[in-house]
């Protein structure tokens, strides 16, 4: 499998979880979610940063060669995930502190 294909099948595995993620927020199914991820949420949080960070600098680095057609949608997909992984953060920090349930 070349970095590229694994690459684009991780950027598609990290907007399913975001996807998921907001979905489940949405839907004040938020509980159900901490409850099944309370275990693992520290491990899924540093794999999502080390997942967004390559991510990122593969964009930086490869812009040029990614096709005309593909670079929005690229940005966008990259974008997503790092506003997906800060917004997780974010909702993980109130939760810790007691200011929301």
């Amino acid at each position: 499998m070349t970095p590229h294909r694994l690459l684009n099948g991780i950027l598609a595995l990290l907007l399913t979880y975001n996807g998921a993620f907001f979905l489940a927020h949405l839907t004040d199914r938020s509980r159900a979610w901490r409850d099944a991820m309370g275990e693992v949420q520290s491990v899924v949080n540093i794999m999502e940063l080390i997942a967004v960070a390559a991510l990122f600098v593969d964009l930086v680095i490869r812009y040029d060669r990614i096709d005309e057609k593909w670079q929005v949608p690229r940005v966008a997909g990259v974008g997503l995930c790092v506003a997906g992984m800060l917004f997780k953060w974010f909702v993980l920090y109130l939760q810790l502190s007691y200011l929301v349930d």
